[in-house]
């Protein structure tokens, strides 16, 4: 591999962590005015349509997918994509942006978790400590008061916490799956599925479209550049470096979502939020240890 494609894929994954990084903030502001359903629904649409422009100018023939492998994209499309997205925006309604970020950043710590409770994967004393760590963290930027047991846990955080979990779920579902197609190809069709299932959130309510500049902006960042462009740069890297050295950018996600959620939200980090942030990085990096050095 050259320079110029090493260099280009720490970049694509740079920017992909940010782009999603970024979201948290972006959902926080356009759930102000769009329904959860109303979100997805324009978002994924978006997704599909970058993907699509993808699929046509890299000159993706092979399109066609059997059966069995379609129905195993479109239980990925309503995990992934639906439902992930829909629970994410409903529990940003009062979860803040920057904590919810440091929570869905446990997706390592949990799959390490069901690894072991399903795979009989090992659990090593260091990821023992890591996994405590985490845990011991998300507890203590769930909730607020001066106990180590969190208080004050809104419905948005339980939300937030499901969504984790339901991520960590797909990514092993998807992770061989997708490993061993053609990455664009699959991701359209995940997504497409997703985008076809979030019609049955919005056929109740109906869609909203009377929106302000600021929520309509917020959306087209999430559809294009979370959707879409991010998927796209993440899978490019993966193709050009090892899965172990991609991971890392992850750390990426949390930090740029408290950045963007100070300067664009206002909101604020207290001690308590700071530690427990410090324990999740801690744990994170402890489970990863091995990969990283």
């Amino acid at each position: 591999m050259s320079m110029s494609q090493r260099n280009r894929a720490f970049i694509e994954a740079t920017l992909a962590t940010m782009f999603w990084g970024a979201s948290f903030v972006a959902m926080k502001i356009a759930v102000r005015e769009a329904t959860p359903s109303t979100m997805v629904w324009i978002r994924s649409l978006m997704g599909v349509g970058v993907l699509f422009i993808s699929l046509m100018v890299g000159k993706h023939h092979n399109l066609s997918r059997s059966f069995k492998e379609l129905v195993y994209m479109a239980l990925l499309g309503l995990m992934g994509v639906t439902f992930h997205n829909w629970i994410q925006a409903e529990g940003l309604k009062t979860a803040q942006a920057a904590t919810s970020a440091w929570i869905v950043s446990t997706t390592p710590i949990i799959i390490a978790l069901l690894g072991w409770a399903f795979l009989k994967e090992e659990v090593t004393k260091k990821k023992l400590i890591g996994i405590l760590s985490a845990a011991l963290g998300v507890l203590m930027v769930l909730g607020k008061g001066s106990s180590l047991l969190p208080q004050g846990i809104t419905k948005g955080d339980l939300l937030i916490s499901l969504s984790a979990v339901n991520w960590a779920a797909f990514t092993v579902i998807s992770r061989k799956f997708l490993g061993d197609k053609d990455q664009t190809v699959s991701l359209f069709y995940v997504m497409l599925f997703g985008w076809a299932f979030s019609n049955a959130f919005v056929l109740p309510s109906g869609l909203y479209f009377a929106m302000s500049w600021q929520a309509w902006i917020s959306l087209a960042f999430l559809g294009i550049f979370c959707s879409g462009i991010a998927y796209i740069f993440w899978y490019d890297a993966l193709h050009a470096l090892p899965a172990s050295q991609v991971g890392v950018f992850m750390y990426l996600n949390p930090l740029t979502a408290t950045a963007t959620a100070i300067a664009f939200l206002g909101e604020t980090l207290s001690p308590r939020d700071i530690v427990g942030a410090s324990l999740v990085a801690l744990g994170l990096w402890l489970v990863n240890k091995k990969s990283i050095i």
